[in-house]
């Protein structure tokens, strides 16, 4: 993958967890729907669970 796509990936996480925090100190103040928050989490499992899956492709591959 190239450079640019994790750095973008990265920096979608990045406020990801951002929005989420500002979210958790403000409590029920905030604008958010629980739908909002749940895409915000799922954009952060979904990355997680992707590089997991990348570092045991490459992995596997250096065993062969």
């Amino acid at each position: 993958m190239g450079k640019y796509q994790q750095n973008l990936r990265a920096k979608v996480v990045k406020e990801a967890q951002l929005k989420l925090i500002v979210h958790r100190e403000k409590g029920t103040g905030t604008s958010m729907s629980v739908f909002e928050v749940a895409q915000l989490m799922d954009k952060i499992r979904w990355s997680k669970s992707h590089q997991e899956e990348e570092h045991s492709i490459f992995f596997a591959v250096s065993m062969n």
